[in-house]
């Protein structure tokens, strides 16, 4: 489960086709399930508002290389990487341990981020993307499966959000 595949799909194939994204339940990848089942586990422990200091790493020791933890900076105007797993850093290329997002390269792929976690702090609606990285020109069509959960903790609304990234990950399903 840990390794990227060297044989990516072609620079200028049409993966417009291949994108997903929404619902959690749309997720296919073994990593992000395991998540989201522990996510809601604890949800529906909390009334259905996991809290940070719920989650436990050592749980998760199975997919931790593949998990983001993410701390909301004030009401959602940046976001500082917490914690970093291994397969995201071989996946991305770089090491984001301690990195706000405003401080993401490209430009591209710091605006897609910034939204999507606006989005979810401001709807608190966990969500999954599965396709083919397209604002990383050194990561170019490598095929993930990502979730996003929210986590709140001290103070109002999301406070944490909590991520599972599955690269190399492809649902044969989607070229149906």
């Amino acid at each position: 489960m840990n390794e990227i595949p060297d044989d990516r799909i072609p620079v200028d194939a049409d993966l417009s086709v291949a994108r997903i994204e929404g619902d959690v339940e749309l997720c296919r990848s073994p990593v992000c399930l395991a998540l989201i089942a522990y996510w809601q586990d604890l949800a529906a422990r909390s009334d259905n508002r996991p809290l940070w200091r719920d989650i436990q790493l050592m749980d998760l020791y199975k997919i931790a290389h593949y998990l983001v933890v993410k701390d909301v900076i004030g009401n959602g105007e940046d976001y500082i990487n917490r914690f970093w797993g291994t397969a995201v850093t071989e996946g991305l290329g770089f090491d984001g341990t301690y990195t706000r997002v405003t401080a993401y390269k490209p430009a591209q792929m710091r605006r897609t981020v910034q939204r999507r976690y606006d989005r979810l702090v401001k709807t608190s609606e966990p969500e999954m993307v599965r396709g083919f990285i397209t604002t990383m020109p050194e990561q170019k069509n490598l095929p993930f499966e990502l979730v996003h959960l929210p986590l709140w903790g001290d103070g109002e609304g999301v406070r944490h959000i909590i991520s599972a990234y599955h690269f190399g990950f492809v649902w044969p399903d989607d070229f149906d």
